[in-house]
């Protein structure tokens, strides 16, 4: 299994002059615990793909055996997903990450996997429920565990709004089936970004499936946007031991 962790956002809310995967929390960087997770998931690979201040975070992890792709502008999450596919051969499973979820244990990720390979689906996206889903994606569902599509927040109608499933950020997938959806992905009409999310409705257009593997622990798909948001993740993990990235 490969681990695809997204690490090229830049930390313009938390006002950090680091890229926002270096800020410590418990006295080591975010991108630290995600590494450490997917080692523990039994990755046999782990690529980061970086961008904004892209030195700083490959020097920090340059000696910790992961591979490092360059993703040139802020221009979504598909692709910073499509910037590993010179990496990447059709037979690989993948999950990709997000660099600054420290949260997410081993066993998700291995969830991730086996729930996508137990459903024969082209993609699973690891999704949860929120009391309070504002700022997240929303999952629109099929029947079942099946997923019809994901919205981003910003492009959602107000009864896709009205959704309290989100989208958490993480996936699995074999590298072959989606490849071809990824790359005929469009940009945002609104943001112009291209979004992985997107995939799911990409798959489907070729008769292909999602399913949704539903959180058993919301906080897992926590991520960094603001200072609060930071403490709310050490909290948690002051909560739990996590093996080490080193």
């Amino acid at each position: 299994m490969t681990a695809i962790v997204l690490a090229a956002g830049k930390s313009k809310r938390m006002g950090a002059p680091v890229p926002k995967v270096l800020l410590p929390i418990a006295g080591r960087p975010l991108l630290s615990y995600v590494l450490a997770s997917a080692r523990a998931a039994e990755a046999t690979r782990v690529i980061v793909v970086v961008g904004a201040q892209k030195e700083e975070v490959m020097a920090s992890f340059e000696r910790v055996g992961v591979e490092f792709v360059v993703q040139t502008g802020q221009h979504g999450t598909a692709d910073a997903v499509l910037a590993c596919r010179d990496l990447l051969n059709d037979d690989e499973e993948c999950v990709v990450l997000c660099g600054d979820a420290p949260l997410i244990r081993p066993a998700t990720i291995q969830r991730l996997i086996q729930a996508r390979r137990a459903a024969g689906a082209d993609v699973a996206v690891f999704t949860a429920r929120l009391a309070d889903p504002a700022g997240y994606g929303r999952v629109v569902r099929a029947e079942g565990d099946f997923i019809e599509r994901i919205v981003e927040k910003r492009d959602a109608a107000p009864e896709v709004l009205a959704i309290h499933e989100v989208n958490s950020g993480a996936y699995s997938f074999l590298w072959g089936r989606v490849r071809p959806a990824l790359e005929r992905i469009k940009p945002s009409p609104v943001s112009g970004e291209y979004y992985l999310t997107d995939i799911v409705r990409e798959v489907r257009s070729d008769g292909g499936q999602a399913v949704a593997v539903l959180a058993d622990d919301p906080d897992e798909m926590l991520g960094a946007n603001t200072p609060e948001e930071l403490v709310l993740l050490e909290r948690g993990l002051a909560a739990r031991r996590e093996p080490s990235a080193d």
